[in-house]
């Protein structure tokens, strides 16, 4: 983020992780909050449009702590390009594809409407940027931006496959359940909530394209693991246990055995 953007705003869900020094080395500007709200995060994404529209931008940059921006955006004179593109044809809202990798930093998961999502992830100021957050899950992470609600929107999709917002939150066994205890405790149920640690013979797996990883990425780690992780979830498995912590005990309890 701090690649192509003046200034970083967080949003601190009461972080157990001793971020600080993170936070420090960037400059960060951290609103703290005093305890985790999942389902609030729009009430958390006001508080941040407000800071953030405090410094007068021209554009908002969003994304969560567990993805990182393609290559296309690793550079500020590419990225500022693009925004100028975009602004000389009106678009006030451009998004970037989702590509969620999938227990491992090579694949991508394609089935089950794995693949579908595309996020607002750079928003135009237009001066009358807001929201009204409500507290529920899966709802659009961008601001309005008219106060005028009969006002169109120009949006678009980026449509360059380095220009990608991937995504880390399934990368890993424990990011995967976590997740699904996190939405099952919050009220999801059903196919919605399954999907997440549905693992057979329809899950499909994509290599992902090195090219589209930024070099900065591809420079710290050792390599992309190209190996196709074997099934490992179950949601008859997991709804066997209470919370994740439960999971989790079970899976050391295996590895020591």
């Amino acid at each position: 983020m701090s690649r192509c953007t003046d200034e970083i705003v967080v949003y601190d869900d009461a972080s157990t992780e001793d971020v600080k020094p993170l936070y420090d080395q960037f400059d960060c500007d951290v609103i703290y909050g005093r305890k985790n709200e999942f389902h609030r995060e729009l009430f958390h994404k006001q508080q941040l449009l407000y800071a953030a529209m405090l410094r007068h931008p021209d554009w908002i940059l969003w994304f969560d702590s567990d993805a990182i921006l393609g290559r296309q955006f690793e550079d500020r004179e590419r990225t500022e390009a693009v925004l100028e593109s975009s602004e000389a044809q009106g678009i006030v809202l451009l998004h970037l594809h989702n590509l969620n990798l999938w227990r491992s930093n090579g694949h991508y998961r394609v089935d089950n409407s794995f693949n579908d999502l595309w996020h607002g992830v750079f928003w135009k100021n237009t001066g009358q940027l807001h929201y009204k957050p409500v507290g529920r899950l899966h709802q659009k992470q961008y601001p309005q931006f008219w106060s005028d609600p009969d006002v169109h929107i120009i949006n678009s999709k980026f449509p360059g496959d380095d220009g990608k917002l991937i995504h880390f939150g399934f990368a890993t066994d424990e990011e995967i359940a976590r997740k699904y205890f996190k939405y099952r405790e919050s009220g999801q149920t059903g196919w919605a909530l399954d999907r997440l640690v549905t693992e057979n013979e329809e899950r499909e797996l994509i290599a992902v394209d090195p090219e589209w990883m930024p070099e900065w990425y591809l420079n710290s780690i050792h390599s992309l693991e190209i190996t196709e992780p074997n099934p490992e979830f179950d949601p008859l498995e997991m709804r066997g246990y209470g919370s994740y912590d439960e999971w989790a005990a079970r899976k050391r309890h295996e590895i020591l055995a």
